[in-house]
Parts: C-alpha cells; structure tokens; sequence
C-alpha cells in the first residue's frame, strides 16, 4: 500500500514541474545508440503475451511480418538519461518508484507512437501496445510492439500476417464490434457486450486514486453509452449497463493515455447491434 502511495505522490510532483535534478551526463557514460543485436523497428516475432513481457531480443527467432507472427516492432526508443542516473543512485524504497517512472515513460512513449503507426486510435481496434525494455535495461531502450489481441483483456495474441502499419486508416476489419464472455464477436452472433466509445480522463498525467478513476471512469462510459443507444443525457435502461476497459490500478496507469474503452453490456444475449435503439426493444437471440 505504501508503494502505490509513493507513486502518486511522484507524479504528482513531476506533474507540478518538480523533479530531483541531476546534471546529464553525470555517473556512468550511457551509451545512445541500442546495443548491438538489438531488434530493429519492422522486426516481428511469434511470442505469446507471456513471452512479450520479458526483455528485447524476444525468445526464439525473428520472423518476417509477412509471416505468421504475433508481436510486430513498431518503434524503439530509449528513456531519458538523468533518470537513468537517478536510478544508479537510487536506494531502498526510491528503487521501485524509479523503476515504475522509467517503465512509464517508455510505455507512454509507445502509446504516442502507437497510433501515428497504426493510422487511428488504438482503443477503438482489436490490438493491443506493448512496451519492452532492450537488454540491457540499465541502458533505457526500449521497444514498442503491436499484437492482435483475442479479447478486450488482451490476454491472448492473435496469430496474423502482414503489418499493422496504417492498418486503421480507412480499414474497418480490425475495428471492435461486440465481445461475449470477454471475446471479440461480430454482433450478428450472439454477445452479450458491443463497444460504444472512447472516454479519456483528463487532465493528463494525472495523479492515480481508485475511487476517482471508478467514478469517473463510470459517469463517463454511461455517458457514452447513452449517446451511442440514441438516448437523452438523463436517459436511461434498467436492461442494460455499462462497462469499461482500461487502466485500472496504480501500475497500469503509470505512463498511460489515461483512456477508457466503453462497452453496453446486457444480461441476456443480444443478436444485433444496439446502436441508436433508444427505448426500443432489445434484439434478444433466442
């Protein structure tokens, strides 16, 4: 519990524009370019979610993208330096908040680079952005991978071929449309969930408290739903609700876009689309 505090507390100083300062260049001499044998942007690999959580270079061979694979490197970068030294000196509890900084300003990197890449918003497609130190992670590299993803958890990669670059600009075949049991479906099979929006939390790099974040994250899918079902501000369905998928915890939220992907849920099984039904009756499969 004390960890989780500590974390709020420094990004709320980082935040505030206040930071230890450390001079560049001091302590060991870090090198600027990625070490030699480090994958290269446009590099893809067959891992499973698992296997990308580990450090750069993945286990087993590189494969083409226009193979079957998995992950696909999109960008590699590297943190800032003075963080880097900060950590070298780091001692006792100052450890692990550097080490959650650092991995948060890779991970933003990633999530800024993500749709520049893709040509659209992430959260509205079947993908997922990883984020994965380049041994040695004492170094700061980093690469920034791209997965097809089964559900909206992400706990499992679809296998694909072909690379995901510019793969939302004008292309809707990756765009989600319903999930039943946590699974994206076409909402012409039976499903129990359809997306229906986007809704981010402002203002950035804000500091992380649960409650907040439920209560936001709340009002604000049931906001979006409402729009996305044709119904008033003040509206409302007692046969459907309202979900949300996003970062929901302390470390999930480090270095996130602090964005919600929102779902119309319903107890009964749906077989058609809600969008724009309003107070009509709902498209119940048999």
């Amino acid at each position: 519990m004390k960890r989780v505090v500590l974390i709020a507390v420094v990004v709320a100083l980082i935040g505030g524009g206040l930071f230890w300062m450390y001079e560049r260049g001091q302590g060991r001499d870090i090198p600027s370019s990625p070490p030699a044998g480090a994958p290269k942007a446009g590099t893809c690999y067959k891992v499973d979610v698992n296997g990308a959580k580990a450090a750069l270079p993945w286990a087993g061979e590189p494969v083409d993208c226009g193979a079957m694979h998995t992950v696909e490197l999109f960008h590699v970068g590297q943190v800032g330096k003075d963080l880097l030294h900060r950590l070298d000196d780091a001692t006792g509890d100052d450890v692990k908040v550097t080490e959650a900084l650092l991995y948060a300003q890779a991970r933003r990197a990633c999530l800024v680079e993500g749709p520049l890449f893709l040509g659209g918003g992430w959260h509205e497609a079947r993908v997922q952005i990883v984020a994965a130190w380049i041994k040695p992670a004492t170094d700061g590299f980093f690469g920034c991978g791209l997965a097809e993803v089964t559900g909206p958890a992400g706990e499992q990669f679809a296998p694909r071929t072909g690379s995901l670059k510019n793969a939302l600009a004008g292309d809707s075949s990756l765009a989600i449309a319903c999930i039943d049991k946590l699974k994206y479906v076409a909402c012409s099979a039976p499903h129990d969930g359809e997306y229906s929006g986007v809704y981010t939390i402002t203002p950035p790099e804000a500091p992380f408290d649960e409650v907040a974040v439920q209560s936001a994250t709340s009002k604000g899918c049931t906001g979006v739903a409402l729009s996305y079902l044709g119904l008033p501000a003040d509206g409302g369905r007692a046969d459907l609700t309202s979900g949300a998928v996003g970062p929901k915890n302390a470390n999930d939220w480090l270095g996130s876009d602090q964005a919600f992907t929102c779902y119309v849920m319903s107890a009964k099984p749906l077989k058609a689309s809600v969008r724009g039904i309003g107070a009509g009756a709902l498209p119940l499969a048999a």
